[in-house]
């Protein structure tokens, strides 16, 4: 036999030729809707079988909902600012007069070209060996010379308590200006030669600030 649809239960009718009702249905809800109806006209194991699937899968989905999501760690930035990757180390003076030799290091990312380098002062001039731009790479870093020159000796201040360098810096993010500041033998090197250059003689008295002073190389003397 073949169809489509709930097997409907038959019962011989009565004397009188009424037909014969039924109990109450088994029922999850009590509307009267088609689909009430057909739920109460399925074998009574079927619509066990029907519960307990709805109960695992109603279970299943409690279980994923309240599975605490993995933590995840952010990776690191790729492309990170020039600026934040570069460091600059005072390596001593270098073997001509007037030179300061530095280490420039990339600490990761892509490289960084280094396109201008000077002395933070504007009574200063500088230039470097090798000559830029010069590009470094991250775990390869470089050796530069710098070469300080003074422009007016009358307008230098009294001391070089933090003297810097200014690089301006650039990679595939960004382009940036950076301030390197020194401490310790750095300051006390510059300041031996802007002496030296500047002053001589102790026993002379400085410069007029009104005097043109064409610009020199700061020697040791």
């Amino acid at each position: 036999m073949t169809g489509i649809g709930p097997v409907e239960p038959y019962h011989p009718g009565d004397a009188d030729g009424r037909p014969h009702e039924d109990g109450p249905a088994d029922l999850l809800w009590s509307n009267s809707s088609p689909a009430s109806a057909r739920w109460a006209a399925l074998p009574r194991f079927r619509r066990r079988l029907l519960q307990a699937l709805a109960i695992g899968a109603a279970a299943t989905g409690a279980v994923l909902t309240l599975r605490p999501t993995p933590a995840t760690h952010a990776a690191p930035n790729p492309y990170p600012w020039p600026a934040g990757v570069t460091t600059l180390h005072y390596k001593g003076r270098g073997a001509a007069p007037a030179t300061f030799r530095f280490e420039i290091d990339i600490a990761r990312g892509s490289p960084v070209t280094v396109h201008q380098v000077t002395a933070g002062l504007p009574e200063l001039g500088a230039t470097t060996t090798p000559p830029l731009p010069l590009t470094v790479r991250a775990g390869s870093p470089r050796l530069i010379t710098v070469r300080i020159t003074v422009y007016k000796c009358a307008a230098l201040p009294p001391a070089l308590d933090l003297p810097h360098l200014d690089l301006l810096l650039s990679n595939r993010t960004a382009r940036q200006q950076q301030s390197f500041l020194f401490g310790g033998t750095y300051p006390r090197d510059l300041w031996t030669d802007l002496r030296a250059a500047c002053f001589p003689n102790p026993a002379s008295p400085a410069p007029s600030s009104a005097a043109k002073i064409p610009p020199r190389t700061l020697t040791r003397r």
